[in-house]
């Protein structure tokens, strides 16, 4: 048990928790290695004509996912912070022996350590997924308002896949 905490996300939360849920996997990250490696050997013993062809994909493909990492997900992410009034809406979170608790002027959710799909951290967040694409963003500086962080992680690690 841990004392019952009150909270908003702001915009700027939302855009950074939802680009830590887009960041890719450590598995993404080495499949993409190895597509560069592969690439990088056909360029070396490809035809001349070829080359220029895939030097030019690659790069092109390199350059579409840094945009999209650094521009227009941030501004898809505040825009759906705008509409999305329920966000903005103070939230409440406590933890209890069976899992976390979160209530929101819609309604309150007992979110069961068993049912918890997977997690992600950094240093300023605590994603816990529900399902694949929907989750509870908890801000670790909630700790300094009473929520016991360490027991949260504890918690997570013991029931859920870690997402990494």
């Amino acid at each position: 048990m841990s004392e019952r905490v009150v909270y908003r996300v702001s915009r700027k939360d939302y855009i950074a928790a939802g680009r830590l849920h887009s960041r890719p996997t450590l598995k993404l990250v080495v499949v993409c290695a190895l597509i560069f490696i592969v690439l990088a050997i056909t360029a070396a013993f490809a035809p001349p004509s070829l080359v220029g062809a895939i030097v030019g994909g690659t790069v092109g493909w390199l350059l579409l996912f840094a945009v999209m990492m650094l521009f227009i997900t941030p501004i898809m992410l505040g825009r759906h912070y705008d509409k999305y009034k329920a966000i903005q809406a103070e939230f409440a979170i406590e933890l209890k022996e069976e899992g976390v608790e979160v209530s929101s002027p819609d309604g309150t959710a007992l979110v069961r350590w068993d049912s918890v799909h997977k997690w992600r951290q950094n240093d300023k967040y605590i994603l816990i997924l529900i399902m694949p694409k929907l989750y509870y963003v908890v801000p670790k500086s909630l700790c300094d308002r009473g929520l016991d962080i360490p027991r949260l992680l504890e918690a997570l690690k013991k029931n859920a896949p870690e997402i990494r």
